[in-house]
């Protein structure tokens, strides 16, 4: 098989179907119960080998530095997988900023599933979801797709996350 060296992952957006506040946690975040939903407004990442950590967002107001959540996804696929090389990352973003739609959540998500593609890391979607976690609460969702309900307790990071199925 020959090696890749770039990749392009479509990111999908989502919406919250229905967000049910169900009481606080102790930390302050709110319980919720969630039903959310891919859609098909997409941002595209593309990912190419590289021998440093770049981001870059053409046309976007998004600040292209080390809080971005592309970049925080990339750090923690390094550390976890271990792997001494560097990403090229480009977000051609398309989902409106700050509308709660996850299009940040969407861009770490599609990070973590282009550079296992791109190094052959061969993560599972439970070691890809375990880390997308530390990066956002909807970085898993946006790995699992689709329609999916969240149970928020005992935390936010630690949520329970079921797909639901597709109706055909």
């Amino acid at each position: 098989m020959a090696k890749l060296n770039r990749v392009t992952v479509l990111a999908p957006a989502k919406l919250n179907l229905a967000l049910d506040v169900v009481g606080t946690l102790p930390n302050g975040y709110h319980d919720l119960d969630m039903t959310m939903q891919a859609i098909t407004l997409y941002e595209k990442v593309v990912l190419a080998r590289s021998s440093g950590l770049n981001l870059s967002l053409p046309g976007s107001p998004v600040a292209a530095n080390d809080s971005n959540t592309a970049i925080k996804a990339a750090i923690a696929f390094f550390r976890y997988t271990g792997l001494l090389a560097g990403v090229d990352i480009t977000i051609y973003k398309n989902v409106p900023v700050r509308a709660g739609m996850a299009g940040g959540s969407a861009d770490a998500a599609a990070v973590l599933v282009g550079l296992n593609a791109l190094y052959g890391a061969h993560l599972s979607m439970s070691e890809l979801c375990a880390l997308g976690a530390k990066i956002g609460a909807d970085v898993p969702f946006a790995l699992m797709g689709g329609t999916c309900l969240l149970y928020t307790s005992p935390s936010p990071r630690d949520g329970l996350l079921s797909r639901m199925p597709s109706s055909a």
